[in-house]
C-alpha cells in the first residue's frame, strides 16, 4: 500500500508540474488541494523544500548541484517531494526528496 501511495504522489506531482508549465495551476488548484488533503488524512505528509538552505549534511533529500558548488547552496527545484508517514506517535521519512540546488543568489555566497 505504501509503495502505491508513493507512486501516486509521484504522478500527482508530475501532473501538477506540467499543469503549472502551461499556466493552468489556478484552474486545478482546488482539486489538488483536496487530493493532498485526503492523503494527509491517511498519514502521508510531503514537503517541498524550495528556497531552503542545502548542505551535504541534510538527510531528507538527494541533491543534484546546478553550477558551481559553494558554501551557500539553496534548493531551487523539487523533482520529488520528501514523503513522511505519520503514525500514532511518530513521523517517519519514507522517501527522500529529489532536488536541484544552486548557489544562493544573495551576496557573500
Amino acid at each position: 500500500m505504501e509503495r502505491t501511495v508513493i507512486q501516486l504522489i509521484n504522478q500527482l506531482v508530475e501532473v501538477r508540474r506540467k499543469i503549472a508549465e502551461e499556466k493552468l495551476e489556478k484552474k486545478f488548484e482546488r482539486n489538488f488541494e483536496r487530493i493532498f488533503s485526503l492523503l494527509e488524512e491517511e498519514g502521508f505528509i510531503f514537503q517541498y523544500q524550495i528556497g531552503e538552505k542545502y548542505d551535504a549534511t541534510r538527510t531528507d533529500c538527494e541533491a543534484s548541484i546546478a553550477g558551481k558548488p559553494s558554501k551557500n547552496m539553496v534548493i531551487t527545484e523539487v523533482i520529488k517531494p520528501a514523503i513522511y508517514k505519520k503514525n500514532a506517535d511518530s513521523v517517519t521519512l519514507i522517501r527522500k526528496a529529489v532536488v536541484i540546488v544552486e548557489k544562493a543568489a544573495y551576496k557573500n555566497s
